[in-house]
């Protein structure tokens, strides 16, 4: 990019900083730090100022803890409180408050404004007819999501690059375009548009400066409508969550393109399982997140999801089920390789042990604390186990605590770039999968255990239906929460033949079923439906 094209995006990334630091001092900051991580430091130990953090973060636990800390007696607390009921999803209730003070100002302009923007409908809610078209030359496919690689490394921006690049393969001309302001408001100024990863192009919709909140969409529609008269697509491909798919659905009508929306999460569960769980069900914040996904399903002229599950929970959504198609998690053929543990384990400098661990995000509901108890009653009996976790995210400080405190050895090298990912499985001799029994984990099937099996890695989880649907039948399923249960499990197969003879059977089931190409024809299926496929 040349020094005049860096220069305009100046522009672009200080009113989106600009608004946050107006809208709350604290996300703005937090905001800055994820783009510049160098400028993150050590934090005050004031009880107001961890508030402002955990909120600006959106860590409701975090949150709820540090509010318990505050003397209910003083005068900051009713604001405080007012803050934590927004980061509840209970936006109708403060809204209708009036504090006097600027942390109780600022809750209410947020309830506020989070009522207007999720009370946006998605707009048309009738999917349009099939359109009967014959595509000449290269079926052209335009996959609308949130953020990409290489700036956001997450497991549905892998999903997205491997997607494209799988439908690249089959010779469609396959692109990304990101959400409205991406990358550049995430501390991205000098990535290309289009830029290729791999193959892949990916477009950046950047106006010369953010929009407020509520003209978001309508900036959104626009910078996305010009892209598809240029790049002429057969059909608009959006991804969770329900903006791209309001926005997608508005460009695709105006234009008789059809849309396809792909619900790689039930967002609403996803905010329920960070935000109290199930005591936040009648929240306003759920209600409108639900509103809105179940709008984006009835109205998109196809649905392409992760799983059988989830299938049956966007059909009993009233979606047609001719209309819905699964096109499961997979793995690039390269996966199946063979591995040399060997080599790996030396390049890395991890030891010869029996090491159990897993590769995401840490969060609490992905039970990594049951992982860590159980690897401490292994060690008990005399096994030399020990736990690796690979990514970041809100609970690894808390696991780094209790590992230390139950004397249980723990590698967490934090998040590593997505070229070294398969060198880090490859030092593992168990890939734990022990997410707790949550309404999200019950539904939303994950990537990564998909990625060790392939590499011949056996896999433990917890019996939840998206856990066993992604693990090679056989594998050991147990009782979320029980490191009991999960100790026994990795007791079975504590003996390297017993390992060997259980990754090959697993590794054998992911090349049969797993892999992108085979999975490829889902999207056939989605696409001959819309009538932009024949033959």
């Amino acid at each position: 990019m040349t020094g005049l094209g860096f220069v305009r995006r100046v522009p672009l990334a200080a009113s989106g900083a600009l608004r946050r630091f107006a809208e709350d001092p604290a996300r703005g900051r937090a905001a800055l730090e994820r783009a510049m991580p160098r400028l993150q430091g050590r934090h005050s130990t004031d009880l107001l100022t961890q508030l402002d953090r955990a909120i600006a973060l959106d860590r409701y636990d975090d949150a709820c803890r540090v509010l318990e800390a505050i003397p209910q007696d003083g005068p900051e607390y009713a604001s405080c409180a007012l803050a934590v009921d927004v980061l509840a999803g209970r936006l109708a209730e403060v809204a209708r408050t009036h504090p006097t003070d600027s942390r109780g100002r600022r809750a209410v302009r947020s309830a506020r404004r989070q009522l207007e923007v999720l009370g946006q409908p998605v707009g048309d809610t009738l999917p349009r007819p099939r359109l009967r078209q014959l595509v000449s030359g290269r079926l052209g496919v335009l996959h609308v999501v949130t953020n990409s690689l290489p700036v956001t490394q997450a497991g549905s921006t892998i999903r997205t690059q491997r997607i494209a690049r799988a439908q690249r393969d089959l010779g469609w001309d396959a692109r990304v375009v990101t959400r409205l302001g991406f990358p550049v408001t995430h501390g991205d100024l000098g990535s290309p548009d289009p830029q290729v990863i791999e193959g892949v192009p990916y477009h950046r919709l950047l106006p010369l400066v953010m929009p407020p909140e509520r003209r978001v969409r309508e900036e959104y529609a626009a910078h996305l409508g010009r892209l598809v008269d240029e790049v002429r697509p057969d059909v608009i491909h959006a991804a969770s969550d329900h903006v791209n798919a309001a926005v997608a659905i508005q460009v695709g009508r105006a234009r008789g393109v059809p849309v396809a929306y792909e619900a790689r999460t039930f967002f609403e569960d996803t905010w329920l399982a960070r935000h109290g769980g199930e005591a936040a069900r009648d929240s306003d914040t759920f209600a409108l997140l639900r509103d809105r996904h179940t709008e984006a399903l009835l109205a998109a002229d196809a649905v392409t999801t992760l799983s059988e599950g989830m299938r049956e929970a966007i059909i009993a959504r009233g979606v047609a089920p001719e209309r819905v198609f699964v096109a499961p998690n997979a793995v690039p053929m390269e996966f199946l390789e063979a591995r040399d543990m060997s080599a790996a384990r030396r390049q890395l400098g991890i030891d010869d042990a029996l090491w159990i661990g897993s590769v995401a995000t840490v969060n609490d509901d992905e039970g990594f604390a049951t992982l860590v108890d159980a690897v401490a009653l292994l060690r008990r009996e005399g096994l030399d186990a020990r736990t690796l976790i690979v990514g970041d995210g809100p609970g690894l400080a808390a696991l780094r605590t209790r590992a230390e405190a139950i004397d249980v050895p723990l590698v967490a090298p934090g998040r590593v770039p997505v070229s070294q990912v398969r060198q880090w499985f490859d030092v593992l001799d168990v890939f734990a999968l022990p997410r707790e029994d949550t309404v999200l984990n019950r539904g939303v099937t994950p990537l990564k255990p998909l990625e060790a099996q392939a590499r011949g890695i056996p896999v433990v989880g917890s019996d939840l239906p998206a856990v066993a649907e992604v693990l090679a039948p056989g594998s050991p399923l147990v009782r979320a929460s029980d490191p009991a249960a999960l100790a026994e499990a990795v007791r079975s197969l504590a003996e390297p033949k017993v390992r060997a003879e259980a990754g090959e059977r697993a590794r054998a089931w992911v090349e049969a079923t797993r892999t992108w190409p085979s999975v490829m024809g889902a999207y056939r299926a989605a696409y001959s439906y819309l009538g932009a496929l024949t033959g």
